[in-house]
């Protein structure tokens, strides 16, 4: 999901907006709330190393939400590349006003998958009876290539070396009580440190963020890409350490079904199924090796907006080949905003995430092969 100041507002109180959707008043509403299960299958099987798959009889339409981020890479590849067609999948791109409305639309059933951040939001809608699940990795940091990162000002490289040297510093974030500020809060930890030992400064967008350091406002901020590439290329900031050294299971986007397409087992395998074909192509002929980047970069570049001549230089998502993630990670983070008062009903993350379709996936698609000759 493409972080802004409004997609991190995803927070605690979703009752009457929620309500509002359920009765069809929702602005983005393009769905019924009720899928029909879809159990007819073609007689022309589809072979993969692992087994063979047939598609659906008749083509079905899933509702996604079109985030416009790079790092859906996976669903803009299955796409563009034919695989979700292949299975019997249309795909209906919905776009929203905010990380909010999206959120929303998906925990009232108006559409099927969305990708998006581990919010507050999340956990207290299975608390209110409309929940929503965690079923496959949707980004997260790559090692010596950060997507989500702290970034501080160029003055201050070779001056801040270690972690409780950021101590008395001005951070910068879009909003409190979110995952900017739990990635801050891990960064702390290692120099036994907390919030409360940093100067916390709130910027509303991550391009403002950058004009701060910039102009010595705040000494560092919690950046995504692009902003990262263009604090560092422009020589304002530089990144305070490999966020994979104090974050290293963390998601930074998850891909989310709706409480009824979590039912509807033929489509939403498939779904995974093509998706993950996309992320492997995204993988192979793009993160790892260069063969076939032109034809990635004219997909995304098309689907997101963004140039290729920034496509090249910005940090990518890493996106897991198996779409797993760890449930750990998601209980730690439900206990972190627990901390911060924003969550206030404990639910096993267990009951949260429903790594079913990408477990089955996987052994339909057998093991991934990392390219011999690595991009780096």
């Amino acid at each position: 999901m493409r972080m802004n100041a409004r997609d991190f507002g995803v927070f605690a109180v979703l009752g009457s907006v929620i309500a509002s959707l359920l009765t069809g008043c929702g602005q983005n509403a393009t769905k019924n709330s009720a899928p029909t299960p879809s159990t007819t299958l073609a007689k022309t099987a589809i072979h993969f190393p692992g087994g063979s798959v047939k598609p659906l009889a008749h083509p079905i339409t899933v509702y996604v939400a079109d985030d416009k981020d790079p790092a859906g890479a996976g669903i803009m590849l299955a796409n563009a590349l034919g695989y979700f067609k292949q299975l019997g999948i249309r795909i209906k791109l919905e776009t929203f006003n905010s990380g909010a409305d999206e959120f929303n639309s998906l925990a009232a059933n108006q559409i099927d998958v969305a990708r998006g951040l581990i919010s507050a939001a999340f956990f207290n809608s299975y608390s209110q009876g409309l929940p929503v699940y965690l079923v496959a990795d949707g980004g997260h940091n790559l090692p010596g290539r950060p997507y989500f990162a702290l970034v501080l000002r160029k003055s201050l490289q070779g001056r801040i070396k270690t972690y409780s040297q950021l101590k008395g510093l001005k951070i910068g974030l879009v909003s409190f009580g979110n995952v900017n500020q739990l990635y801050l809060d891990r960064a702390l930890a290692k120099g036994h440190l907390t919030n409360h030992d940093v100067h916390l400064v709130v910027v509303d967008s991550f391009s403002d963020l950058v004009t701060a350091m910039g102009n010595g406002a705040v000494d560092g901020a919690m950046l995504v890409e692009p902003d990262i590439y263009r604090a560092t290329s422009e020589g304002i900031g530089f990144v305070f350490k490999d966020p994979t050294q104090y974050a290293p299971r963390e998601e930074a986007s998850t891909l989310m079904f709706s409480s009824n397409f979590v039912k509807d087992t033929p489509v939403a395998r498939r779904f995974i199924l093509a998706y993950l074909e996309g992320v492997r192509y995204f993988d192979t002929h793009f993160v790892y090796s260069h063969q076939g980047e032109s034809t990635v970069l004219k997909i995304i570049s098309q689907d997101s907006g963004d140039p290729v001549s920034l496509l090249t230089h910005i940090n990518p998502a890493g996106l897991s080949p198996y779409g797993t993630f760890s449930v750990a990670q998601v209980q730690q983070d439900e206990n972190w905003y627990q901390q911060y008062g924003t969550v206030t009903h404990n639910v096993p993350a267990t009951k949260l995430v429903d790594l079913s379709f990408v477990k089955w996936a996987d052994k339909i698609l057998g093991p991934y092969h990392y390219p011999k000759h690595p991009h780096h």
